[in-house]
């Protein structure tokens, strides 16, 4: 059962006279980067789901060694536009060559504005497509290691993420008299030149997501996201998310959200371009493991997991009905008891099995023996998957049942990956599916939950290497982790471990790119 908005009754009855429904759809796709997350598993998706999908080349996206080129991404999208019924578009690639670039670029405003000017350009391409943007607010991270923030920040950053947090608390509950004197400790400790560089780069980025703003109001485009990249409770990221949430005031859900993440993002937007291509709006109920559930506050994030939750959902183009009898999918939600997400590498990420995750186990079970569709993300660790959680469902032969798994990164990225390919998983036949799923519990379980530590511990540190430039270790870390991959994948998983291929495309170990052959 799919339920449709009214609107979109009378828009299909329309696009029937003029296209036939056996046209093959495509989705123009412009990722913030050339990470796997963002954009081989995006791709495979799509692919999956029967739909065409065109990206850019290659040497235009940005990658751990090169920018992203924007004035050639440009070219490249007004050439490509009239071939597409749908753009989904990095705005974060499209203005300062990618994510990464975005936090370190030296462009000025008039470079920067004249990008955001040719969003306005794209509907003299293709007036008939719909265009979704996603960009991010600028993340405030507690540190930062490999390049990827201001080379200050790898000293000062952590200064820098207490005085933007007071700051944000000030506004908004206001200081005792030991945080103000931490302000103006904070405020001496940090050279001036540092603190003018990172805030008027802030500033840019401000500007131009108040601009995407003013473009989705005008009508421009379909949908807008703001993903408030590693935010916390009190932050830079936060404030700035509050006063961007205000001048989007006026804009209803079916336009714009703005919520925790970034990485995820892109998937969100190609899920939502799907549903809109197709006139669908999947029904989905959510089903939090026992303990803090919604109420949890994850690492990196700045609000109740509920409201991501329920946000999440609409900006992939879905309806959340808690209480529904035949939802189009079920999302189970894996949570921590305690409602604190720890790291998947802390010593309590075991396969001991509390009584609480076994009956949220016998719940996803029992649903599956129903017949019904089961999404499922793994935010009770940050950065991995619950290994007490996959264990027990390998042990009872679950996990290639599952119309989607996710168990990476943040919560949000976690989230955003387990609804989008849990609603195109509709489209997609059972190898399809099942390939999909090998990818997320090879790297999220396999990989990120257990492998990546073992490595760190048995060659990174013995040869003092580097876990952010792995450089001359890099030949003996991918054969180690294909072979571990592989045993991992015989011992739980239900292909062949042969078909398995990894690398690590960033050149550190915070990421592997997993390969499944057909």
């Amino acid at each position: 059962m799919k339920l449709k908005k009214y609107g979109l009754i009378i828009c299909t009855l329309l696009f029937m006279l003029v296209m036939p429904l056996s046209e093959a759809k495509t989705i123009l796709f412009v990722p913030m980067d050339n990470r796997p997350v963002c954009l081989d598993y995006v791709v495979d998706t799509v692919k999956g789901a029967n739909t065409d999908i065109l990206v850019p080349p290659a040497e235009y996206l940005a990658s751990r060694d090169r920018k992203g080129n924007s004035d050639k991404l440009w070219e490249w999208v007004l050439a490509n536009a009239s071939r597409a019924d749908a753009l989904v578009l990095s705005a974060d690639s499209l203005v300062y060559g990618g994510l990464v670039d975005s936090r370190t670029h030296e462009f000025p405003e008039e470079v920067l504005n004249a990008r955001l000017g040719n969003f306005s350009q794209i509907k003299a391409h293709n007036k008939s497509a719909l265009i979704y943007v996603f960009s991010t607010v600028q993340r405030t991270p507690h540190a930062s290691l490999g390049g990827v923030e201001p080379a200050y920040y790898e000293k000062y950053g952590p200064t820098i993420f207490e005085l933007m947090a007071l700051q944000d608390k000030k506004e908004t509950t206001g200081l005792t008299r030991q945080e103000q004197e931490t302000v103006k400790h904070d405020t001496a400790a940090i050279p001036s030149e540092f603190i003018t560089d990172w805030q008027n780069r802030r500033s840019k980025n401000f500007k131009i997501n108040e601009g995407l703003i003013n473009l989705t109001k005008d009508g421009t485009f379909d949908y807008l996201i703001l993903g408030r990249d590693d935010t916390a409770p009190y932050s830079q990221t936060h404030r700035e998310g509050r006063y961007l949430a205000k001048m989007a005031q006026g804009l209803a859900a079916d336009r714009f959200k703005t919520f925790p993440g970034a990485d995820q993002l892109g998937m969100l937007m190609v899920a939502r371009s799907y549903n809109d291509l197709n006139f669908q709006v999947p029904v989905v109920k959510v089903k939090y493991a026992p303990g803090a559930g919604a109420d949890t506050i994850p690492s990196y994030e700045d609000q109740p997991f509920g409201i991501t939750v329920a946000d999440h959902i609409t900006a992939a183009g879905g309806i959340l009905l808690t209480n529904s009898e035949s939802p189009d999918m079920i999302i189970g939600i894996n949570t921590p008891e305690n409602g604190k997400t720890l790291e998947a590498e802390s010593p309590l990420n075991t396969t001991q099995l509390s009584s609480r995750k076994r009956s949220f186990i016998d719940y996803l079970e029992a649903e599956l023996a129903a017949g019904k569709k089961i999404a499922l993300a793994d935010i009770a660790f940050a950065n991995g998957a619950d290994n007490a959680l996959l264990h027990e469902m390998a042990a009872r032969r679950l996990l290639d049942k599952l119309d989607s798994y996710s168990g990476w990164n943040t919560a949000s990225n976690t989230l955003g990956y387990a609804i989008s390919q849990g609603m195109l998983a509709s489209a997609m036949n059972d190898a399809a599916r099942k390939h999909l799923l090998a990818e997320r519990y090879l790297d999220e379980w396999a990989y990120q939950a257990n492998i990546r530590q073992a490595l760190a511990q048995n060659i990174i540190y013995p040869h003092g290497g580097s876990l952010v430039y792995l450089n001359e270790l890099k030949p003996l870390l991918t054969a180690s982790a294909e072979k571990d991959t592989q045993a991992f994948t015989k011992k739980y998983l239900w292909f062949s471990p042969d078909k398995i291929k990894v690398s690590f495309p960033w050149n550190r170990m915070f990421e592997l790119k997993v390969e499944v052959e057909p």
